[in-house]
């Protein structure tokens, strides 16, 4: 099935495009594509935040459990994060978020699936020929997820969180 489909409706969202600021205890903490390694993971906590005074609307931009986010342009594109939990956190104007749907699917299954060499590759597809590797939310929208059943899918969710 396609990302769009496993998502919930609406909410593939483009991320803040704020500017970071040095850790301030009372700011929200802001998550860059620099911040999240080639296997996504992330190390909390971040070390930047934005001014919520700057960016009324930040609360619009907070990652949520079951989100996952894409990097969009450069050597990074298709690089992502997956929320097993909520990480408190916004994130920046270079990433694309997508909610995945529990009732459609496991959603840490895909967040795993995106850690595959055939998500990987399948991202390459999208941009083969191109100079500067650039993903747009339209592009993500059509990443095909293998749908197994819902019993293989915990089996691999399972499998995967042994070897963390």
């Amino acid at each position: 099935m396609k990302l769009e489909d496993l998502s919930i409706p609406n909410s593939c969202k483009y991320g803040i495009g704020a500017s970071a600021s040095n850790w301030h205890v009372d700011w929200p903490s802001y998550l860059r594509i620099t911040d999240i390694s080639d296997d996504g993971t992330v190390s909390f906590p971040l070390r930047a935040t934005i001014d919520p005074n700057e960016y009324p609307d930040w609360r619009d931009y907070l990652l949520k459990k079951n989100d996952i986010v894409f990097a969009r342009t450069g050597n990074s594109t298709g690089r992502n994060f997956f929320a097993k939990q909520d990480p408190n956190c916004v994130f920046a104007g270079f990433l694309i978020k997508f909610s995945i749907n529990p009732n459609k699917v496991l959603p840490q299954y895909v967040g795993y699936y995106c850690q595959s060499s055939d998500y990987k590759h399948q991202v390459q597809s999208f941009f083969e020929g191109s100079t500067r590797p650039t993903m747009n939310a339209e592009l993500y929208k059509r990443l095909e997820i293998p749908l197994v059943s819902a019993a293989e899918q915990r089996h691999i969710v399972d499998a995967m969180q042994s070897r963390s």
